[in-house]
């Protein structure tokens, strides 16, 4: 297999991530950011707690 080929199939499958993930990005719901905020800062800052948090943070997500 000519490495040129081989070249071009991975500047293909690269193209194809790169524009798999900008459309993911576009399309997030940005009303959750907040949301995902506050469970990163629980998890860490308080770790024993975030399992009951964690419950209460998930009824407030937002569907995508």
């Amino acid at each position: 297999m000519p490495l040129e080929l081989i070249y071009g199939i991975c500047i293909v499958v690269l193209g194809i991530g790169i524009a798999y993930a900008i459309r993911q990005h576009r399309t997030r719901n940005r009303a959750n950011d907040a949301i995902s905020q506050t469970a990163t800062r629980e998890r860490y800052d308080h770790p024993e707690r975030y399992e009951q948090t964690e419950k209460e943070l998930k009824r407030k997500v937002h569907p995508s």
